[in-house]
């Protein structure tokens, strides 16, 4: 499980970096054949009515997030940008700075869309870090991502249809789903929100 996760994790960082123009040396061996759940191409994710299963690879759970984290940063482009940049990245308050946005995103609960707000602010953090010359900080904040995913995270996705229900949710029209759910998180994000000084994200799309 922990080996899927990372290779997740690492290949929605690396692909979102690889756009903007960086080729981070983590990046150089990145892996997108392992389902995030621990499973491979082959394996069975889910039954459905029928009698039949669906096999759902890594890499459409990789391209469904992608879609999904381009659309919300695509439509809150200045407040979220505004937010990486307040966060003032150093590597010694990195850790902090992550640990504090995590934490306010997900206190009211876990749900699709805040899981998809999570991985577009590690994201984000990786890319200040990449554009700020702290390279060094990459495989850390992949780390931390994916020990929360691991820890935090995963026995809600399992709970909840794993991530083939994540596909069936936002894959077929990722953007439109979004869209139509965002309301909540727009009014909060662009009136802005502080905790000890520091811009914190919080959930952007209402409880599925």
């Amino acid at each position: 499980m922990e080996g899927g996760s990372k290779n997740l994790v690492q290949n929605f960082v690396c692909k979102k970096l690889l756009k903007k123009g960086f080729k981070p040396s983590c990046c150089t061996d990145i892996q997108s054949d392992i389902f995030a759940n621990g499973t491979t191409p082959t394996d069975q994710v889910g039954s459905h009515p029928g009698g039949g299963s669906q096999v759902v690879v890594a890499e459409l759970v990789l391209q469904t997030l992608l879609d999904a984290s381009e659309e919300f940063e695509l439509r809150y482009r200045r407040a979220f940008s505004d937010l990486a940049c307040q966060l003032h990245i150093t590597p010694d308050t990195a850790y902090q700075s992550f640990e504090q946005v995590v934490q306010e995103l997900f206190r009211d609960g876990i749900n699709w869309g805040r899981i998809v707000a999570f991985f577009s602010f590690g994201g984000a953090l990786c890319y200040e870090s990449s554009d700020k010359e702290m390279e060094e900080l990459l495989p850390r904040i992949i780390q931390w991502m994916t020990t929360y995913l691991d820890s935090t995270l995963q026995p809600w996705i399992q709970e909840n249809g794993g991530w083939e229900a994540f596909v069936s949710l936002y894959g077929n029209d990722a953007a439109a789903n979004v869209r139509k759910s965002q309301e909540r998180f727009g009014r909060w994000l662009l009136t802005g929100a502080m905790l000890g000084g520091v811009a914190l994200l919080a959930s952007y799309l209402i409880r599925r």
